[in-house]
């Protein structure tokens, strides 16, 4: 679980940390509508919280492989349609929606997984994503200033979102082996 939390919020913020030169130089958004679109992230990470919360009490394993195979998508397609100011924009919210809904899913898990020491899982898994966001911003800036330019950042997001398959799929398979009691 631990390792999701890494690398689902690693893959988004990373991107999200250096979404500005893209939104500027790429998708040709005014500088002073940037952080209007920061909001628009913010709202979607609010109502992504909210649903995945709802849905992640009544399926914990498909929402968080939902929200990372989404968040992967979504930072794919905003590495394809970078020149489309709308569209990117649209991207941008719904990335925030789809990338930061699973966190109370993965937090509860975390948690639930931990036996005797719940206090100690929560506390790991909010270390998991900010050692994810460091080391996500870290590759994303070293992108940005690679050929890929003001994409780098987010095709770095998407690989690292993607890599969240791979925790989320194995707990979700181990969880549903008729041989596991929980």
């Amino acid at each position: 679980m631990l390792a999701a939390c890494a690398t689902t919020t690693g893959g988004v913020l990373s991107a999200y940390s250096y979404i500005a030169p893209l939104l500027t130089g790429r998708a040709g958004v005014a500088a002073g509508l940037v952080p209007l679109v920061l909001v628009g992230f913010g709202l979607g990470s609010l109502a992504g919280s909210l649903v995945g919360g709802r849905l992640g009490d009544a399926r914990p394993h498909t929402t968080t492989i939902a929200a990372a195979a989404g968040a992967a998508v979504l930072l794919a397609a905003i590495c394809l349609l970078p020149a489309h100011a709308g569209a990117t924009v649209v991207l941008v919210v719904l990335l925030g929606f789809f990338g930061l809904g699973a966190n109370p899913v993965l937090i509860s898990l975390s948690v639930r997984f931990a036996g005797d020491a719940p206090t100690l899982a929560s506390a790991l898994s909010v270390s998991a994503f900010n050692a994810g966001t460091a080391a996500g911003s870290w590759l994303a800036g070293r992108a940005l200033d690679s050929a890929l330019g003001a994409t780098g950042p987010a095709a770095v997001g998407a690989a690292i979102a993607a890599l969240t398959l791979i925790p989320t799929i194995t707990i979700a398979v181990i969880h549903h082996s008729p041989r596991t009691t929980r």
